[in-house]
Formats: structure tokens, C-alpha cells, sequence
């Protein structure tokens, strides 16, 4: 009998200080720094397990004792409940502040911005020159894209809608694709619930189109609803919207930066002087305000606008008016020698008179 109790007293003891022993130090591995000099860099992607986790740590930190570091994680139940992405640990990060930011996914965000009035073309090189994203759609035809992401349209242009998005390493592209596709969608509902009575258009996506036209003509917001209103009252009367930026866009490779009279005459189903009514589709993504001005136009009777060359129109309701504005902005400007002409007549008209004017005096004499 008393050599048992010996034996448990002696087994308790043990078992004591094996206890103690692992406390001490796996309180120590607990408050130690992963790293105490550099910055740890994880990419915890989709399918990773802790084990990759413990991998990539002993090869950036020499993580000391792997099996603590994997019984911590069962303490904290975090086994299966890491979030993936990118992560930066500063130096002096422990383990249990390194899960800590992992269960809460306070991953590194990358952004990506569309920007308002891009055409597709130009959002698929920006998204292909993204280093943060799984590309899927690199040299892919547009036609396969919309089917990659089941989208029903027949043609891209102007569905995504643009904005910053945030995304974690590893994000595919065609999520973020997706995302925009959705939040475009969402806004263009909105907007046409809301949308005023007797306008043209019969679907939200006629809409859309409109709102691309008022996007590339204007960068300035209270000619929105102006340049929304004229396309409204020339559809309403059957004229040809005769939209620059539509021309443009048909023109695609073919534009040379400057409008001349036979690209005005070269017919595409963008070319807004040859043909009437909206062209097929967007030719760009337009912003929300330009979405609500082609959706609330104004009610002013202009059916004309001209550029005045310093980013401005100059509206009008009538022919008369309209041809003036494009001498005065549009002519005059492209053609300095007629401004000379004209001061010149104006000086000949003056001498002339200033001449009959001596005159009459001297015979007064």
C-alpha cells in the first residue's frame, strides 16, 4: 500500500512538472514575436490549410515550435474558420495576434477602379494589368466573357458600372466583373423606377445608352440634364441625334483624333448623322448622374448644341441660332484668317466713315 502511493505521488509529480513544463514554455511561445525585425507576408488562398499556414510561417519566421502553433489554433477554433487573402503581419506580431487577424480577416485590400466613360476595351486592359487578381479572361473575345460570366447581353458595352471596388489577392477577374455587372444592374433598376413620365425609351438598356451619349459629350454636371434633353426631344421628333462621340466609337481603330467630313459621311450603326434613333448599344460606361439626367432630362425646347472649346456647350432651339454658335465657337476657331478678315472689313468700314466724316466738315468750313 505504501509503496502504491509512492508510485502516484511519484507519477503526479511528473505529470506535475511535464505540466509546468509545457505551460512555461507555451506561455512563452504565446507572448514571443513570429519575427521581431520584418514584416511576414501571407497569402492564405482559397483550399489552404493550416498546415500551409504553419509552412509558409517556418519559412519566413523559423517558427520555432510548429505543434503549439497548430494546438493554439484548435484552442481558438480556428482550424477551419481562417479567412483567406492577403496578409501583412508587422514585426512583433505573436501567434495568437496573427490568428486573431486572420479569424477576422483583416486581410491587405487591392483596388480596382473603373473609370466613368471607359469603353470596355479600355476596363479589360486596365483589369488585365492588374498583378493582384487570377486571371481567367486574358486574351479572351468578349463574346466569351459575357458567356464566363452568364451575363444575356450580346454586346458589353456599358455594363459595368463605374466605381471602386476592394478585393483581396487572389480575387478571380471575373468577379470583379461580376460585381460591377450586378451593381450596374441594381442602379439602372433604381433609376428607371424612378424615371419621368413620356420619355422615348422602352426598356432600361435604351437608357443606358442614352446615358452613355450624355457621358462622353459632357464632363461637366449641369449640362447633364441639357445634352439628356435634346437627345430626348430629337428622338420625339424623328431627327438624327448627330452625337460626335457616337461617330467616334463606330470609328473605333479608324479614328485618327479628329473628325473629318468623310468620317461624318461614313456610315457604321454608330454614325448619328446617317442614321436615326439611339445607336445599338452604349459606347461607354456612364456614371449614375449621367444615368439620372437620361432619365430626367431637362424641358427646355433646345434641339442644338455646339462645343465652345473650353469644355462648355452652347445650347439652342432653333437652326438660326445653332449655325451662329458653330461660327462663333466652332469656325471662327478652326479658321483664324475669317476673325482677321472680319476685324479688317470692320477697320475699312471705320476709315470710310471717319473719311465722309472730314469731308462734311471741310465743306461745312
Amino acid at each position: 500500500m505504501h509503496k502504491r502511493l509512492t508510485l502516484i505521488a511519484l507519477v503526479i509529480l511528473v505529470v506535475g512538472f511535464l505540466c509546468s513544463y509545457f505551460v512555461s514554455h507555451y506561455h512563452r511561445f504565446l507572448i514571443t514575436p513570429l519575427n521581431p525585425t520584418q514584416t511576414i507576408h501571407i497569402v492564405f488562398s482559397p483550399g489552404s490549410s493550416v498546415h500551409h499556414l504553419i509552412t509558409d510561417l517556418q519559412q519566413q519566421a523559423d517558427l520555432p515550435h510548429p505543434r503549439y502553433f497548430l494546438f493554439l489554433t484548435y484552442i481558438k477554433g480556428a482550424t477551419n474558420k481562417l479567412k483567406t487573402g492577403e496578409y501583412q503581419f508587422d514585426p512583433g506580431t505573436t501567434p495568437s495576434q496573427l490568428l486573431d487577424q486572420m479569424l477576422a480577416g483583416k486581410a491587405i485590400f487591392h483596388r480596382f477602379t473603373i473609370v466613368e466613360g471607359w469603353t470596355f476595351q479600355q476596363l479589360i486592359s486596365a483589369l488585365n494589368n492588374l498583378d493582384a487578381v487570377k486571371h481567367q479572361l486574358q486574351h479572351v473575345s468578349p463574346e466569351q466573357i459575357l458567356a464566363n460570366l452568364g451575363l444575356p447581353a450580346q454586346n458589353p458595352e456599358g455594363f459595368f458600372y463605374p466605381a471602386t471596388y476592394y478585393f483581396s489577392a487572389g480575387v478571380k477577374d471575373s468577379d470583379l466583373l461580376k460585381w460591377s455587372y450586378q451593381l450596374l444592374e441594381k442602379k439602372l433598376h433604381i433609376a428607371w423606377k424612378h424615371r419621368d413620365t413620356h420619355l422615348p425609351y422602352k426598356t432600361p438598356y435604351q437608357a443606358l445608352i442614352a446615358a452613355s451619349l450624355v457621358e462622353k459629350e459632357t464632363a461637366l454636371a449641369k449640362e447633364r440634364p441639357m445634352i439628356a434633353g435634346v437627345i430626348v426631344r430629337r428622338l420625339q421628333a424623328g431627327i438624327p441625334l448627330q452625337i460626335d462621340a457616337s461617330i467616334i466609337y463606330g470609328l473605333g481603330a479608324h479614328y485618327t483624333g479628329k473628325l473629318t467630313l468623310e468620317d461624318l459621311h461614313k456610315d457604321t450603326p454608330y454614325n448619328t448623322y446617317t442614321r436615326k434613333g439611339l445607336p445599338p448599344t452604349p459606347i461607354a460606361s456612364p456614371s449614375f448622374a449621367s444615368i439620372m439626367a437620361a432619365l430626367h432630362p431637362d424641358q427646355s425646347q433646345n434641339l442644338y448644341f455646339v462645343a465652345k472649346g473650353d469644355g462648355s456647350h452652347q445650347f439652342s432651339a432653333h437652326l438660326a441660332e445653332h449655325n451662329k454658335a458653330v461660327q462663333l465657337y466652332q469656325l471662327d476657331q478652326r479658321y483664324p484668317y475669317v476673325k482677321i478678315r472680319k476685324s479688317c472689313q470692320s477697320l475699312w468700314y471705320l476709315s470710310k466713315s471717319m473719311r465722309a466724316f472730314f469731308c462734311k466738315l471741310y465743306e461745312l468750313n
